[in-house]
This record gives C-alpha cells, structure tokens and sequence, in this order.
C-alpha cells in the first residue's frame, strides 16, 4: 500500500499562482524540456525567480542537443558532450540543480511509454508541486521534441505519476506516487499567465548566452533590445500589456 499524499489546501485559481503554492505547498519545481537551451529562453526568468524566492528547482532535459549547428567538422557526439556544458553553466547561472539529461537523440524523442516512464520517474523522485514544460497542444509549426516532450510530460503527471500500478519498478527504489498541483505551459498560443521577470532580467540573459554554440556571437545588448523591439511591436498591434521582461505560459491547475 502507498502513503497518501499530506493534504495540502487547494490552490485558489482567482489569486496569483505563485503567491497561493508558496501559501499552501512545499516549494519545488521540475522544468521538462527538449533541448539545452529551451529552458533559458522560455522560462529562464521564471526559474531564476523562484530560485530568488527560496524554491528548490530541477531541470530535465530530455535530449542532449546532438544536432543544432552548420558546422560540417562537428559530431552529434562532440556536439552533445559541448551542449550539455552549455546546459550545465546556464542552470549554475539560474541557480537550479545539476541538469538532469534523458540522452534521447536530438530530433528523434518520442511521445512514447519509455519516455513517459522516465518523467514519471522525475516526478516521482523530485515531487515538484509546479511544472513548467512545452505547450505539446499547440496548433501550428511546432518542434516534434519540443511537442512529443510536453505531451509526455501531461500524460506522466497524469494519470501515471500518481497511480502506483503505473511503473511499478519505481516502488524499488522507495519513489512514492505524486501529482503536482500545477503546470505552467511554455511557448503557447494564448497564455493566461504572466511573470514579471524585470527583477532577474540580467540572469536569464546570461543564462541564454551561456549556450554559445547555439547563440552565434549575440550580445546581452542586443538580446535585451530584441525583446524590447518585439514588445514595442506588440503594444502597437493592441498588446497593452506586453512587457520585453516577462515570461508567458498557459496555467494548468491539477486537482489531487
């Protein structure tokens, strides 16, 4: 038999999510993403600021980003073992854990039970109350291991994670069904949820150009005035809100 779960007070969708898990759960977080460098650019921000404020955070990263370069002398192997560093001083940057990397072959992930049952195993070892991965539903051109990654990770949490029939190798390891309390969806269609990032704004560009493989001689300047620009063009199409420091998702409350 498991334990069930300590009951924790339900999470108020009306206030602010952050806020209400600090108030009511243990403060800790897993990114799931597909490729080093995807968590710095989506939620970089966010992850330093829940760092700030006391969270203790992983990051999983299910490829090790073998492929990603116009270079023709370089291997999928030299290239992995160069992103994985990368991947390694970005979060150090971030303030996270160590980066945890599943290997799967850049371009080749799969929505598949293997996956699913390595994030479940995450979950289940970690035991975030908050989530933050890709949008795996998002209509349009979208990257096949950004989106088999996020829909992985939606089917892990449930109903896999928490239901102890699910992985039952896990129980060898002592690691107890979980459920997170929410999701945070990253590079989505229509976010309902903002963070203001102004003040760690420094931090996720550092963490950025840590990727300097990826970032091809981009300066901290001129990745500020890109957001920048792009926020002046949104408010001029009738985004009055949009902000360059802020870091956007679709919010997913999880009931237990």
């Amino acid at each position: 038999m498991t334990t069930p779960p300590a009951s924790i007070a339900p999470i108020d969708p009306k206030l602010d999510l952050l806020d209400e898990l600090e108030a009511k759960a243990p403060m800790r977080a897993l990114a799931i993403f597909a490729h080093p460098d995807d968590a710095e650019f989506t939620s970089g921000g966010t992850l330093a600021l829940l760092v700030q404020r006391g969270w203790d955070v992983n990051v999983v990263v299910t490829t090790s980003g073998n492929k990603g370069t116009k270079d023709p002398e370089v291997t999928p192997q030299y290239l992995a073992g160069v992103r994985e560093e990368e991947q390694r001083n970005a979060s150090a940057i971030l303030g996270t854990h160590e980066p945890i990397f599943l290997g799967f072959p850049d371009g080749y992930v799969h929505d598949d039970d293997e996956l699913r049952g390595l994030i479940v195993r995450q979950l289940r070892l970690h035991r975030p109350e908050l989530v933050i991965t890709w949008d795996g539903f998002r209509p349009g051109f979208n990257h096949r291991d950004h989106r088999n990654t996020g829909r992985a990770t939606y089917d892990a949490i449930y109903p896999a994670a928490d239901d102890h029939l699910y992985y039952v190798l896990d129980k060898e390891e002592g690691l107890e069904p979980f459920r997170p309390q929410a999701m945070l969806l990253a590079g989505t269609q229509n976010a309902d949820y903002h963070v203001d990032i102004t003040p760690v704004i420094r931090k996720k560009v550092d963490a950025i150009l840590a990727h300097v493989s990826q970032i091809h001689g981009r300066t901290a300047e001129g990745t500020m005035k890109m957001w920048e620009d792009r926020a002046k063009a949104a408010r001029e199409a009738g985004d009055e809100t949009a902000s360059p420091y802020r870091e956007s998702f679709t919010k997913v409350l999880l009931r237990r």
